[in-house]
């Protein structure tokens, strides 16, 4: 059933890969903040537990910059070496164990944790670290395909409170040293994550409790517990469009499967990207909590996240549409579910100008094997041009077969790892079809349709045709085209003409009309992914 669907699972990747003979099964991380009016050196505490077969040695992703003082294994002081951006610690003899790795080491580092001096709060400090940035501050396997739980004790003064995945298990005063006055916080997850969801906040926060959300529909017993992380100045004007956070869970679980995490944090931060999707603590930038400036549809789109990319974690970087293009089509599902579906029609003809307009749309592949810079990993590919894709997908085998693929996808690779080609093959027996052709031509080659359509009506057999052109700029696509057809008497029928994938072909509508149609649209459901001229 796979055939060329092989794909990349064969291919060597250009952007990282799991440990030979390791496998990553736990992460604790301690993070002592000094007491101070800027935190100039920060100490950490990585221990990393591996089940290990065979392999003599762990090598862990830090950046130089973060200075180490020893490393233990099993508690017992070992050697270490330090190649490059990277941590090298020996292993004692033995295979098919569990080894703990232990990395102590200390600095301020200048990037992955974003730390930033405050003028209304002092200092705050934000993990940061997609795609591949954790390096910088985490002595960690730092790549997608190596999930791992995760405990985060974090010490910080007592003026700052402390937000990161999972499940808070406590917040305990302590005296530092000089009598400094801290609080000793400590979270933990139930379930595996990539090292790139892996974060703290930390920040004299104003919490707002969303309460519980979305009720029976996670995967813990109960309900999504909620909550707002802010400043205190912008507490008074939420919860704002987070008003709607529940609905969204709801609507999610709902079509997906249950909410994956232990609660759902929304959190006013420093980040690079407008928000960014970390497991159970999504980050937004702080400029966003002003009233009006944060938009549904980024909530939508980060919280899809939490089953798209979170719980199902790309195993290689050049599938990562399988994460944003899944975020940007919900978030437009969720328009349609909330707006209706002229406010979904408005958002998918958004998306699609916006990668007509792209010049990576002509220049490489969704599924981008060459990729070997992940500063390139992001863009209209990954996010409008395979959210558009899914669209056209779910014209193309139905509301029933697209939304039973979705649930069978998830639930086959919740809290592990997926490629295109598992997605491929969840809609494939969903609907009962072979798509191959489907996805190659959407997602393995560059391009868009490019379509001149026109219609004719023959008065003798009472039949509408409609004649296609394609093939000019890029080699012909097999599509559907949707044709609104308006009768004599102002009825419009809708009906859809699989159209080969030749550069002019001709075909005759499926329906019965009496007399000339008044009027005919193509496209009136915009799902074609391409100009068309009528």
């Amino acid at each position: 059933m796979i055939g060329s669907r092989a794909e990349a699972q064969a291919s060597p990747s250009h952007t990282g890969a799991r440990r030979a003979g390791l496998d990553v099964v736990h992460y604790e991380f301690r993070v002592d903040f000094p007491a101070r009016a800027w935190p100039d050196t920060i100490r950490f505490v990585a221990t990393t537990t591996a089940a290990r077969r065979d392999a003599m040695s762990l090598s862990l992703d830090l950046a130089a910059a973060m200075h180490v003082d020893s490393a233990r294994v099993n508690g017992a002081p070992v050697a270490f070496t330090r190649p490059g951006d990277s941590v090298r610690v020996a292993l004692p003899n033995g295979s098919n164990d569990t080894v703990r790795v232990a990395v102590f080491y200390h600095g301020l580092p200048s990037d992955g944790l974003i730390v930033r001096r405050d003028t209304l709060l002092g200092w705050t400090a934000f993990g940061d670290n997609f795609p591949d940035r954790a390096r910088q501050w985490l002595a960690t396997v730092d790549h997608p395909s190596d999930k791992a739980l995760v405990d985060w004790i974090v010490r910080a003064p007592r003026t700052h409170r402390v937000i990161a995945n999972g499940e808070l298990v406590e917040e305990t005063p302590e005296n530092g040293p000089a009598d400094a006055r801290l609080v000793r916080t400590h979270w933990r997850t139930a379930r595996p994550i990539y090292t790139g969801l892996m974060v703290i906040g930390v920040s004299p926060f104003a919490v707002l409790e969303l309460g519980e959300t979305a009720c029976h529909l996670a995967e813990r017993a109960g309900c999504v517990r909620q909550s707002v992380w802010t400043s205190p100045d912008r507490r008074a004007a939420m919860p704002g469009s987070f008003a709607r956070a529940g609905e969204i869970v709801t609507l999610f679980s709902t079509l997906v499967g249950p909410f994956p995490y232990e609660k759902l944090a929304h959190v006013a931060s420093s980040t690079r990207f407008g928000g960014m999707e970390n497991a159970s603590a999504i980050f937004y930038d702080q400029r966003l909590f002003r009233p009006g400036a944060l938009a549904e549809s980024l909530i939508a789109h980060e919280t899809a996240h939490q089953w798209f990319g979170d719980a199902v974690t790309t195993r290689e970087w050049p599938h990562v549409w399988l994460s944003e293009g899944f975020a940007t089509y919900f978030a437009a599902l969720w328009t349609e579910h909330a707006h209706g579906d002229s406010a979904f029609l408005t958002e998918m003809r958004e998306i699609r100008a916006k990668m007509l307009k792209s010049p990576i749309t002509v220049e490489k592949a969704v599924i981008d094997t060459t990729l070997d810079d992940l500063s390139r990993v992001l863009n209209t590919n990954v996010y409008e041009k395979a959210g558009f894709t899914l669209h056209m997908l779910r014209r193309e085998i139905g509301d029933s077969a697209f939304f039973r693929g979705i649930r069978a996808y998830y639930a086959a690779h919740r809290h592990g790892n997926a490629l295109t080609a598992d997605v491929q093959q969840a809609f494939e027996r969903a609907s009962s079809r072979r798509l191959d052709w489907f996805f190659d031509q959407w997602m393995r080659r560059p391009g868009y349709a490019d379509v001149d359509a026109s219609w004719s009506w023959n008065e003798q057999t009472r039949r509408l045709h409609v004649t296609v052109l394609q093939g000019t700029r890029f080699a012909p696509y097999r599509l559907s085209l949707a044709v609104d057809i308006t009768t004599a008497n102002g009825t419009v029928k809708r009906v859809r003409v699989r159209v080969p994938a030749l550069r002019t072909s001709t075909m005759t509508v499926p329906i019965a009309l009496s007399v000339k149609p008044s009027a005919v649209r193509f496209d009136g459901d915009v799902s074609l992914l391409g100009v068309l001229r009528q």
